[in-house]
């Protein structure tokens, strides 16, 4: 029985005058027994996990709680770079149970934003304050008892705003400085800020202060400059210090301690009973099983924390102000939680992961998805089903009717529970060719697409997929399919290792890479290219490569550090029981090696996505054990995190002295398999998302207004597999609000669409505008329509850049039409914004390419109207390579009609209608296959493709280094390079690690070979009895080279 049949075994889709819909005010008329079943299903409509309405416990407020900091910095100037200095005080404070948020402009300054914060802490260079407002908000927070710490520079803020308050607050102003080493003399070592503090000695700024206020104590001078101070304002304390120019300052432990004590004190620790360092658990250590490494001696690879209890890790956890966290399932419940997902009923499935990483295609596999509830409705799973086990390398459980869809080694299976009791009683494979070669990059995040198709990730392990005689083989990418396993498209290749995806609401697709690339957006599926013969482009980048704000330094990563190295997941907050700010507007991507969550704000802008702000965590901890691998908005609305809660959750932080073992990962005896957490974080004092009646066809229609994602799209899916497309499309055109028309528009489509056309039925609607909310177009404005109406809609500059988009794309679609290719022609001639808008400037692109005939006569005969430059020549030189890879694609009129001018298109026209199809690239030889094994260690830096990360890894591809004489090569293989140096152009500088410890000489020639002979490159094989050479010779040498040692080859 396939998926879509498997939920509900009853009579035929009810036509349309059978319908009611009172859920969306439609005419009333029976239709009740499609749900039976289903109510069945749900029996007494009693979810999995409801009721508890203000999460925040007695409990929760009897405990001492962390300092709340609002760290108000700005941009980088004079050094001062407050946006690192955050992060340096971050990790110092985040182990002693301090919170500290940044904030980057004045705006964080309003009395709403402020009473969530303990302590106030300016280090910035910010010259301008509205005094009415954001002065006042700052003011009132200290007399009413806010701590404020003041660095350096906040003694010279808001200097042109004429806000002397802010001078009496501080208790001077800035006047001038000179520089120098020195260190400050402690004139009160009595005072609770000073007792015990030995000082310190660096470079800084020597300052010297004007306006001195009289109402201070003086705890340090320069000379006889003051230079550390408090003071009261109202019931509020002030800490101010000039030291902390830059970071031969902030980088010392000693600063760290006197800012950990000045929080303190402002924050009135001698009467607050907050959470203290001596409130912690104490953190305690072994030698990890892996054998020191020499390089570094000290770190996270050498020694080991001990497991803590969930109540012990959560003290050492940092959340946004006014959030909870609560633990829903720990071991011995849940064990390695790799992906969590919920069904009908809001019951929680969670995949525990056993098998991975080594246990490829073993005998007895050990992975298992298990069902957990809470039916006592006290917060904590008190009931576990094991849906089903003896799977191996399980990634992702999606539950579909009947069952569920899951991830089984190489395959795509369905797991059907034929009887109800809550397991799976039979197997079938929907397709099969996942590939294991790596087993963190593989398949991932299995998701319903808001178009009717199942939609998952692959990392550079790949697939390849044979669906009714159609291969699909890709290395890493976005992938969809139908649940019953009838169809499969690689939407869009991504750059790297893919673990992240999510949806907006209004069914954008969104994702993250492991590393290099974050957050992603679709731009044009592959498909639309592949029609033309063209590659495809990789999925478009929305993030900026940030660094990352976590609270301990005891974490490893890989490259590129700092930043995003293990991102895994990518949901959009689609529910409404956060803030407002959260609302399809922040992202969650984790982070296991740094042990934290980000929650960067995604935003629209035209065609494109932007995602910022990765400063921001929703989750971080200094457990270093904790490694949240999931987090995703469950039926409820609180985020949902899978804490993996493992000592290694690197998959392969290679050293020399690492192992490999099966599925290229490190071997370590240190990885854990009897922990694993899983955790609820929600606003503090705020219920549970209410659990729609989804046993009868009101409440399944009522649903498609929740606003909770999950529950509407859970409602559109129960219709589409239940009720006749035509019908539902007729209850979209009666139904009011524009959620019910899109998930019925949607539901009746049932795969017919993709995400690109979904999100434009969903702006046609006004999703972001509340006013068109209101409106109530016809259909026939909002369905993807005829080709004259996409015509229309492309030719609208006022439109949606997004819906121009979609409508191009539906022309790429359409059959040749010489019609066409003069209207596009008009169009990209006479809308000069046009190319601004990079997406849709592809797509008329596109467009132009599938109509040649059109585009090019209306071009030739009209040639001296229009300059073929920039754009245009984009398109025209496109077009023409098409027609040189298939000629037969313009009319033999056409040709004649080139042959006739003398104009530089003719000629390049007539060139490529006369051109001979490109060459098949040779078979690559013995060494160079075996060389494509090995390069599966290098793709997550170098790329499948051979082209590197932009900024981070430089490409292969025409790399003058790797075709070069294969001693500059090899030396590179061996002993690694470092620094900057430029490659195609671009500027690159990071640090390759040598591998001569973990590759044969033989391994080196035959992924040289490869590289040298792939990707377009035309170099020589390199032989072992080179590489034997080149060992020999540098086997002295310690450190990486450098491009200058390099002789300059790039």
């Amino acid at each position: 029985m396939s998926p879509l049949s498997a939920l509900h075994n009853f009579s035929p889709a009810p036509t349309l005058d059978q319908i009611s819909f009172p859920g969306v005010h439609c005419e009333v008329r029976s239709l009740l027994y499609p749900f039976v079943l289903l109510a069945f299903c749900v029996f007494l409509s009693t979810p999995a996990f409801q009721s508890r309405g203000a999460e925040d416990t007695a409990e929760d407020n009897a405990q001492p709680r962390r300092i709340e900091v609002l760290f108000l910095g700005s941009k980088n100037l004079f050094n001062h770079d407050p946006p690192t200095r955050f992060r340096v005080l971050r990790k110092a404070l985040g182990p002693r149970a301090i919170n500290i948020t940044y904030a980057d402009n004045v705006g964080a300054l309003t009395e709403e934003n402020l009473s969530q914060y303990d302590v106030l802490l300016i280090f910035a260079n910010l010259y301008t304050i509205d005094v009415q407002t954001q002065g006042k908000a700052l003011l009132n927070f200290a007399r009413k008892g806010g701590g404020c710490v003041l660095l350096h520079c906040a003694a010279a803020c808001f200097r042109d705003s004429k806000f002397d308050e802010y001078v009496d607050l501080l208790g001077a102003q800035f006047e001038s400085h000179g520089k120098g080493v020195f260190r400050a003399r402690i004139v009160n070592k009595n005072h609770p800020v000073m007792k015990g503090w030995k000082g310190f000695e660096c470079w800084d700024e020597t300052y010297k202060h004007k306006r001195h206020g009289k109402d201070r104590i003086i705890l340090q001078k320069r000379d006889e400059e003051p230079w550390t101070w408090v003071k009261t304002y109202g019931e509020g304390r002030v800490f101010y210090t000039a030291s902390g120019h830059d970071h031969r300052c902030w980088d010392l432990p000693e600063y760290h301690d006197l800012l950990h004590r000045a929080i303190r004190w402002t924050a009135k620790d001698d009467t607050v009973s907050w959470l203290a360092p001596g409130d912690l658990p104490v953190l305690r250590y072994r030698p990890a099983a892996a054998p020191r490494d020499p390089e570094n001696p000290v770190g996270p690879l050498n020694e080991i924390q001990n497991p803590l209890s969930p109540q012990d890790s959560l003290k050492l956890a940092q959340l946004p102000p006014g959030f909870d966290i609560q633990l829903f399932a720990a071991e011995p419940m849940v064990i390695n939680p790799i992906a969590i997902n919920w069904d009908e009923r809001g019951r929680l499935w969670v995949v525990e992961a056993y098998d991975y990483p080594h246990k490829i295609g073993t005998e007895d596999p050990q992975d298992r998805i298990k069902i957990l509830e809470d039916r006592d409705h006290d917060g904590r799973a008190d009931h576990a089903t094991v849906f089903a086990e003896g799977l191996n390398i399980c990634t992702s459980v999606l539950p579909v009717a009947g069952g569920a869809i899951a991830t089984d080694g190489p395959n795509m299976v369905y797991l059907e529970d034929e009887d109800g009791d809550g397991t799976a009683d039979r197997k079938e494979v929907l397709w099969s060719g996942i590939g294991l070669r790596d087993t963190h990059a593989c398949v991932s995040n299995l998701r319903h697409g808001l178009d009717g198709w199942i939609y998952a990730t692959v990392g550079y392990s790949g697939l390849d997929v044979k669906v009714k005689g159609t291969r699909h083989k890709s290395s890493q990418a976005v992938f969809r399919f139908l649940p019953d396993g009838s169809a499969f498209e690689i939407v869009q290749h991504t750059s790297n290792n893919t673990w992240g995806l999510g949806f907006t609401e209004e069914g954008d697709l969104v994702g993250s890479t492991a590393n290099g690339n974050a957050s992603w957006y679709l731009s044009i599926p592959n498909r639309h290219f592949e029609s033309l013969g063209r590659k495809g482009q990789q999925v478009a980048r929305a993030d900026r490569q940030e660094l990352l704000a976590p609270i301990t330094t005891d974490y490893f990563q890989n490259s590129p550090k700092e930043q995003h190295s293990s991102a895994a997941g990518h949901a959009v907050y689609t529910s409404r029981r956060f803030p407002r700010s959260w609302w399809n507007r922040r992202v969650l991507i984790c982070e296991p090696p740094m042990h934290l969550i980000t929650a960067p704000r995604i935003t629209r802008r035209g065609d494109r996505f932007e995602t910022t702000g990765f400063e921001h965590n929703l989750y971080a901890s200094a457990d270093a054990w904790s490694a949240p691998v999931a987090a995703e908005v469950g039926p409820d609305g609180a985020v949902w995190m899978a804490d993996w809660y493992n000592p290694i959750c690197n998959h392969n932080p290679y050293r020399g002295h690492f192992k490999r073992g099966p599925g290229n990962a490190l071997r370590s005896d240190d990885r854990d398999r009897t922990h694993g957490r899983i955790y609820r974080i929600f606003p503090k004092g705020t219920g549970n998302d209410p659990y729609p009646d989804l046993s009868s066809e009101r409440g399944v229609l009522n649903a498609l207004t929740h606003d909770n994602l999950f529950w509407r799209l859970t409602a559109q899916r129960l219709l589409a597999e239940t009720l006749d497309g035509q019908a539902l499309l007729s209850a979209a055109e009666k139904a009011t609000g524009s959620r019910s028309r899109f998930h019925l528009i949607a539901a009746s489509a049932n795969g017919s669409l993709d995400a690109v056309q979904t999100a434009a039925i969903a702006h046609r609607l006004g999703f972001e505008n509340a006013d068109e909310q209101q409106r109530k177009p016809d259909l026939a404005e909002i369905l993807p329509g005829s080709f004259a109406r996409n015509l229309k809609r492309l030719q609208d500059p006022g439109l949606d850049p997004l819906d121009r988009k979609a409508a191009a794309l539906r022309l790429v679609e359409a059959p040749p039409d010489p019609r066409l290719g003069e209207h596009l022609l008009r169009l990209v001639t006479s809308d000069a914004g046009l190319s601004r808008q990079e997406h849709l400037a592809d797509a008329v692109r596109l467009a132009a390419i599938r109509h040649p005939e059109g585009f090019l006569r209306a071009l030739l005969e009209n040639n001296d109207q229009h300059k073929i430059e920039g754009y245009l020549n984009e398109i025209v030189r496109h077009t023409l390579q098409r027609i040189s890879q298939n000629p037969d694609v313009i009319s033999q009129g056409l040709r004649l009609l080139a042959h006739k001018s003398d104009t530089e298109l003719a000629q390049r026209l007539a060139k490529a209608a006369a051109a001979s199809p490109p060459p098949v690239p040779a078979d690559l030889s013995a060494g160079a296959k075996r060389g494509e094994q090995v390069y599966l260690a290098c793709v997550a830096c170098h790329q499948p493709d051979g082209r590197g990360l932009p900024r981070t890894f430089p490409p292969l591809v025409g790399s003058g280094r790797l075709l070069g004489p294969p001693e500059i090569s090899i030396k590179i293989v061996l002993k690694g390079l470092q620094g900057a140096l430029e490659a195609s152009g671009q500027q690159y500088n990071g640090v390759m690690p040598g591998h001569e410890t973990l590759l044969t000489d033989r391994e080196i020639a035959d992924v040289l070979t490869y590289a040298r002979a792939t990707w377009g490159n035309r170099g020589s094989e390199v032989t072992e009895e080179t590489v034997r050479k080149v060992r020999s010779a540098v086997s002295g040498r310690k450190t990486p080279w450098t491009q200058a040692e390099l002789h300059h080859v790039n």
